[in-house]
């Protein structure tokens, strides 16, 4: 896994995903996150079309996503979510459409709501 970040002309940084967020990755993916965060308000990551993913990647996002919140910030996805992402979502019983008590109330990007911040 390799994850590269870039700085948009609106100051947002994006985070490409690699082809893998398991486990095995989920160290520099988390580091990769943190230090966009220190650099910007907003935050996306935008996926590898093909990109594997596991619980852990998903524990990933929505740990970002709700630290994000509790500091003020946003962070979402670029681009379409991949099919992976919604089949572990699927798979672990996890999807939802309902607000997140962690992320201000706002329905979860991540396990089934809408990406109300995609570009």
């Amino acid at each position: 896994m390799s994850c590269n970040c870039s700085v948009r002309e609106d100051g947002q940084m994006v985070i490409t995903s690699g082809d893998r967020l398991t486990i095995e990755c989920a160290a520099e993916f988390s580091r990769c996150i943190s230090e966009a965060f220190e650099a910007s308000q907003v935050v996306a990551v935008e996926f590898d079309p093909a990109v594997e993913i596991d619980i852990t990647g998903v524990q990933v996002l929505c740990s970002a996503c709700k630290s994000a919140a509790q500091s003020g910030k946003k962070f979402s996805y670029h681009g379409p979510q991949p099919q992976a992402l919604t089949d572990i979502i699927a798979s672990s019983g996890a999807e939802r459409n309902a607000a997140c008590k962690h992320n201000n109330d706002s329905l979860c990007i991540w396990f089934g709501g809408s990406n109300s911040w995609q570009n």
